[in-house]
Formats: structure tokens, C-alpha cells, sequence
């Protein structure tokens, strides 16, 4: 049986999903609250990644919070300040930095910050064994969640209530709120956050002795890890599939596999409470396999590190382990040092009005290895006094078996003379006939070798020919290639002018046709207009249905000028060649009716302006994009995002119409997909598409730079 259950790293996650939350109430037209919001973002970011910048970033982004008296800012600040404490086992400063959180969520009287706070809590109070305090912490945060209706953090909430529950020993409550947290991110189609959910879903399954469920929970978890590179999520499911591994078949290799590949990343991303258990389980592994002395290495190990992180429950269990590995390996000082250390920790933990914390326990426990030292020592230095009086008997003893030794040696000294004199007669006769023997040997290994050496002439003859023939087989096809990859470079170069020619002229026709439209056919209609307005006096009218006719006619040709006007502006935008894709972007946009569809529009990093023929078309590509949407999606809101970093443009285009279902081929595409492609393969981009019946659709853009 293991000693240590790995929990889910789900907690983690559902804070960072907690932190990214409401960040809509923050104003984006504002200069300082913008400056916060990327301060915001890149401290977020960079917390898996890059903890110490994360920290420095977060500082500068509470410096500003108080200059401006952004509380809820600054209360973000403290969060993820609290959260790289953890992972760096400072519970205690973690738990004091979500209360700073707390109390700026009260005061800006801000639910939802309070709520994260109060979540967050439960991480350093389930690190310290506090689990009454972290589920009633969760509760409250989850109360909050429900009265602002926020799914997402529900979800994350109703996590971190299983794992506690996990670890409280109650499998069937968590597997509950396990399933509940599914259900809901599975309704909100964050695909992200169940890799954790899933992985405490396979402990709490394997720990109410569900083991093929608990096997299928843990593959479904570590398969959506991998896909989104979450690395502390990849530690914990890597340390429970090992732990399935053992307890159910007794898989040495297979389970040292997943320790190994668990050490190896907890080593990387610097997760010491994580070593400390993966040590602990190799130790299991390797005592049972009969080696103890490899088992006490690996539990020294876990016991450095659960004293550094402070794991003061995880301390004692790894001391009785020590103490039955010592003993197996026959180092019974070790294994009684390790018992007293137990016993101390035991007394301390049972009476926890008088726990201590770890320093004061490594203290006594100091003390009273010195006290046991102290009386071992006199111990011993009886036993060294009645061996050394038997030693002198035995030397007196060993002395006069001595002298009658050295009598016979002589003796015997003697007589192998003798033998020696008999032996090197024999040896010399032996010599001569072995000489005679050498010499007819070496006659025959004469001939053989000029034999050998003809056949070796022979065979380099052949081979260099060979070598000869197979050069100028590699020298033609070697030219080959270079004549073929010369015809395919200008192939593909003669392609892209011709692309490039071709999204020219396309545009060159637009502008003329634009206008065409403008000064040619607006111009008759406004004249028809005017012409038609000037003789109304004039005319006589026979009743009023013959006016409404003549009226709606004017009408109709205003109607015809207006829409005249807007397809010439869309065809050939003046805001594209003047203020860039931004600009033109955000005045097609305001020309659509926001009553059938609100389209949010996001930019990043494009104050500088890109090259014409980019701009021209990434703005018929979002330009086409809408007009599909408007056309066949029927969504209520659309979300545009346009970034540009050192990789490259990105463009993302998500609505939430009814969808359609993907084909695997580009040629089933419609006419506005096609020319979306198509433009974008000029560009050497690349175009993903995502979208399912009901659940709208996603286009993401990527044009490298």
C-alpha cells in the first residue's frame, strides 16, 4: 500500500480561471485602467512559466493599484502573489495575502473578488492539514458564486470541495461534487479545466475501490494535460498512475516509469512538496522489491524536502517508513532515530493545542537523538572494555600458534626446494619441444598469410570499382535533385507573383469599380433625385395615390444612392489607405446594425501600421468573415481579436450562431470560406476552423511577418 495519495492539481487551475474572471468590469478606455489590465494579463501568464517574474510584475501592478485607488486591481494583485507562495510552500504567507485580497474585495464591495479570496484560502489551509477551515472557506466562496450566477468559478469552487473531501478520506462525497464540476465545464465548453477534474475524479475513484474506472478517469486526464502542456497537472497524474499501477498490479517498471517521469517534471518546474511524495512511493517500490538501502535513500530525501515544505503530516508517515527500511537493511541506529522523530511528531500532531511548529519539532527531536546518543555512547564504551581484555587473551594465545607455524613453514620451505629443482627439469624439456612445435607453426601461418593477402588484393580491387560505380551514381542523382529543387523554387516563386498579381488586381478592379459606382452611377441617381424633387411643384397630381406613388419613387432612388455609396465604401475604403486595418475595421463594423448583431472588436500591439497588401487582406478576410456570419450563422454577438506579436498577425473571429459541422476537406467549403483560404495561403498563413451545431463558430488566423 502507498503512503501518499498525489491530489489533483485542480485547485490550481480553478484559481487561475477564478483570476481571469470580470475582467470586463474594469473601464477600457481608460489609460491607467488599460496599463493594469496587460499588467494584469502578464502576471498571469507568466505563473506556470516564470514565477519570478509573475511576482515582480504583480508587485508593480499593487504600486499602481494604490496610486489610484484601483482595490480590485490591487486585490488581484495579492491573489497571485498568494498563489506563487504556495507553490513555493510558503503556506502561511499565501493564507495572508488572500486575506489582504479579501479585505479589498469587501471594501470595493466587489462579491466576486471576495469569493476568489475566499477560495483561494482553501490551498494553504489544506497544505497545512487545516481541511475543516478549507471546506468551509470553498462553501462560502461557492454561496457567492451561485448568487452572482459566474458558472465558470462554480465550477473551479466545486473542484477544490472535492479534493478536500479526498483528502478528509471521503471518496463517495468527492466523486459528487467531481461530477457536478464536469457537468458544469462541460456546459460551458472550458475543455481546459477538466484535466484536473478528471484526475481528482481517478483518486476519489480509486480510493472507494472503483480501479477500471479510476484507470479510465486518470488516461482521460492525463490526454487533455498533454493537449494543454499543463505541466503540474501532468506531475500529479503521472504520481497516481503510478501509485493505480502498484496497488492493483504490482508493476515494478511500469510504475517506477510514471515515478521517474513525475520527478523529472516536478524537478523542472521546481514542485518540491511533489518530490517529496514521488521519493517516498519510489521507496515503497524498491523496499518491496527487496532493496531497503535504495528504499532509506529515497525516504531521506522525502524527509529534507517535507521539512523545507513544512509537511508536517507528510513528515510522519515518511519517518515510520525510514524507520522500517533502516531496520530491513540491518542500520538499527537509523531506524531507532527515525522512531523517536515519529514518536515526537505523533504526540505533537494528536495534541494540537500544543503543536509546534516544524523548527521547535526538529529541535526536540534533536535533543533527544543527542540524549540517546549520550547513553549509546557509555553502552559502547563498556562492550569496547570486555572486548579489549578477551582480545589480549586471544593475541597471547595467537602468539604461540605463531611461533609453531613459522617451524612448520620451514619445514615446508624445504621441501618445495626440492620440488622446484624437479619442476624446472620438466619444464625445461617441455620448453624445447614447444620451441620445435612454434617453429612448423609458423611455416604454415607463412603460407597462409601470402594467400591471404592475394585474396585481400583481390577483394580491395572489387570494391574500390564498386565505390567507383555507387559516386557516380550519387553524383547524377545529386545533380538531379539540385536541377529539380531549382524548377520547383521557381515554380513556387512564379506562383506567388502570380498570387500576389492576382490579389493586386483584385484589389485595383475593386477600387475602380468602387469608383465607378461612386462617381458614375451616384452621381445619375442623386441627379435623378434632384431632377425628380425639382418638378414635384410642377406636377399635378391626380389624387394622393398618385403622390405617395411619385413620393415612394424619390425614395427609392435616395434608398438607391445611399446603397450605392455604402458598396463603394466597402469595395474600396478611403480609412484602409489612410488611418490602417484598425481604423477601416472599427468603420465597417459601425455601419452594421448593432440591434441584430453587437460585434466586440479587440486589438493588440498594431499601433504600427503593416504593409499594404497585408492590411488589404486581412480586412477582406474579417470583412468576409462578418458577412457570413450575418448571412447564414444567425448569432446575436460576435468577437473579433486582431494581435500582432513577434511570431506574427493573429486574427480570431468567434460567434454564437448555430454552427455547422466541419468537413475534412477545404473543397467542401463554401465561396466565402474558399476566398478566406485562399487569401490567407497568400499571405503563407494559415486558417483553423472550429465549429459544432448549436455551439457557434471560431475562426483562427495566423499570418507569420
Amino acid at each position: 500500500m502507498l503512503y501518499f495519495k498525489e491530489k489533483s492539481l485542480l485547485p490550481v487551475l480553478c484559481i487561475y480561471i477564478v483570476l481571469i474572471c470580470n475582467c470586463d468590469l474594469f473601464a477600457q478606455d481608460n489609460n491607467i485602467d488599460n496599463t493594469l489590465n496587460v499588467k494584469t494579463q502578464l502576471a498571469k501568464d507568466l505563473i506556470y512559466s516564470d514565477a519570478k517574474r509573475s511576482n515582480q510584475v504583480a508587485d508593480t501592478l499593487i504600486r499602481l493599484s494604490q496610486k489610484h485607488n484601483k482595490f480590485i486591481f490591487e486585490a488581484v494583485g495579492w491573489n497571485i502573489k498568494g498563489i506563487i507562495k504556495h507553490f513555493t510552500s510558503s503556506p502561511d504567507t499565501a493564507l495572508r495575502y488572500f486575506g489582504i485580497s479579501e479585505q479589498l474585495g469587501i471594501k470595493a464591495n466587489d462579491k466576486l473578488t471576495v469569493a476568489k479570496a475566499k477560495q483561494n484560502k482553501n490551498l494553504p489551509l489544506s497544505q497545512m492539514g487545516k481541511y475543516d477551515l478549507a471546506l468551509q472557506t470553498c462553501l462560502e466562496a461557492l454561496k457567492l458564486y451561485e448568487e452572482l450566477g459566474n458558472l465558470q468559478a462554480q465550477a473551479g469552487c466545486l473542484g477544490d470541495i472535492g479534493n478536500i473531501l479526498i483528502q478528509q478520506e471521503r471518496p463517495a462525497d468527492a466523486i459528487d461534487y467531481l461530477k457536478e464540476a464536469i457537468a458544469i465545464s462541460k456546459k460551458i465548453n472550458n475543455e481546459a479545466s477538466r484535466a484536473n477534474f478528471y484526475n481528482s475524479l481517478g483518486i476519489a475513484y480509486a480510493e472507494s475501490k472503483q480501479q477500471n474506472l479510476a484507470l479510465e478517469t486518470y488516461a482521460e486526464a492525463l490526454k487533455l494535460a498533454e493537449k494543454f502542456k499543463n505541466i503540474k497537472s501532468q506531475i500529479s497524474i503521472n504520481i497516481n498512475m503510478g501509485e493505480y499501477v502498484w496497488e492493483v498490479n504490482r508493476a515494478f517498471n511500469e510504475s517506477l516509469n510514471y515515478f521517474l517521469k513525475a520527478e523529472k517534471l516536478a524537478i523542472e518546474y521546481g514542485d518540491n512538496p511533489k518530490l517529496s511524495i514521488i521519493y517516498q512511493n519510489m521507496g515503497v517500490l524498491y523496499n518491496a522489491e527487496g532493496n531497503p538501502a535504495k528504499a532509506a535513500e529515497l525516504a531521506l530525501k522525502a524527509k529534507d524536502l517535507s521539512i523545507e515544505t513544512k509537511q508536517v503530516y507528510a513528515l510522519e508517515k515518511i519517518y515510520s517508513s525510514l524507520a522500517d527500511y533502516s531496520r530491513s537493511a540491518g542500520n538499527y541506529k537509523a531506524a531507532f532515530h527515525a522512531i523517536v522523530a515519529k514518536d515526537s511528531l505523533s504526540r505533537i500532531i494528536f495534541d494540537e493545542k500544543n503543536n509546534k511548529n516544524l523548527n521547535e519539532i526538529r529541535t526536540k527531536y534533536e535533543t533527544e537523538k543527542k540524549d540517546y546518543s549520550i547513553n549509546l555512547l557509555e553502552k559502547q564504551n563498556q562492550i569496547q572494555a570486555l572486548q579489549l581484555g578477551r582480545n589480549n587473551l586471544l593475541l597471547s594465545n595467537n602468539e604461540l600458534e605463531l611461533e609453531t607455524n613459522r617451524l612448520l613453514i620451514s619445514n615446508q620451505d624445504l621441501n618445495l626446494k626440492q620440488q622446484k629443482d624437479l619442476l624446472f627439469q620438466k619444464q625445461l624439456e617441455a620448453t624445447t619441444k614447444e620451441q620445435q612445435i612454434k617453429i612448423l607453426d609458423a611455416e604454415n601461418q607463412l603460407q597462409k598469410l601470402q594467400l591471404m593477402k592475394r585474396n585481400i588484393m583481390i577483394f580491395i580491387v572489387i570494391g574500390v570499382l564498386i565505390l567507383l560505380v555507387f559516386i557516380a551514381i550519387l553524383l547524377y542523382n545529386r545533380y538531379k535533385i539540385k536541377q529539380e529543387s531549382r524548377l520547383q523554387s521557381e515554380m513556387i516563386r512564379q506562383q506567388d507573383l502570380a498570387a500576389k498579381a492576382i490579389i493586386q488586381a483584385e484589389e485595383n478592379e475593386r477600387q475602380r469599380i468602387a469608383g465607378e459606382l461612386h462617381d458614375g452611377l451616384g452621381q445619375l441617381f442623386s441627379a435623378v433625385k434632384m431632377n425628380l424633387s425639382g418638378i414635384a411643384e410642377s406636377l399635378k397630381f391626380k389624387d394622393n395615390y398618385s403622390k405617395e406613388i411619385f413620393d415612394k419613387t424619390i425614395n427609392m432612388v435616395d434608398e438607391s444612392c445611399k446603397e450605392v455609396r455604402v458598396i463603394s465604401h466597402q469595395m474600396a475604403p478611403n480609412v484602409l489607405l489612410k488611418s490602417g486595418l484598425t481604423s477601416a475595421i472599427r468603420d465597417f463594423i459601425s455601419k452594421i446594425d448593432s440591434r441584430q448583431l453587437k460585434i466586440n472588436l479587440e486589438t493588440f500591439g498594431l499601433q504600427e501600421r503593416l504593409d499594404r497588401n497585408t492590411e488589404a487582406v486581412l480586412y477582406r478576410v474579417i470583412q468576409e468573415s462578418v458577412n457570413n456570419v450575418i448571412k447564414h450563422s444567425g448569432a446575436s454577438s460576435l468577437d473579433i481579436q486582431l494581435s500582432r506579436d513577434e511570431d506574427g498577425i493573429n486574427a480570431m473571429i468567434e460567434d454564437n450562431g448555430k454552427g455547422f459541422i466541419v468537413q475534412n476537406s477545404e473543397s467542401s467549403h463554401g465561396m466565402g470560406l474558399k476566398n478566406i483560404f485562399s487569401r490567407v495561403n497568400y499571405l503563407k498563413g494559415s486558417v483553423d476552423l472550429s465549429s459544432e451545431p448549436g455551439k457557434g463558430t471560431l475562426v483562427a488566423i495566423h499570418i507569420p511577418l
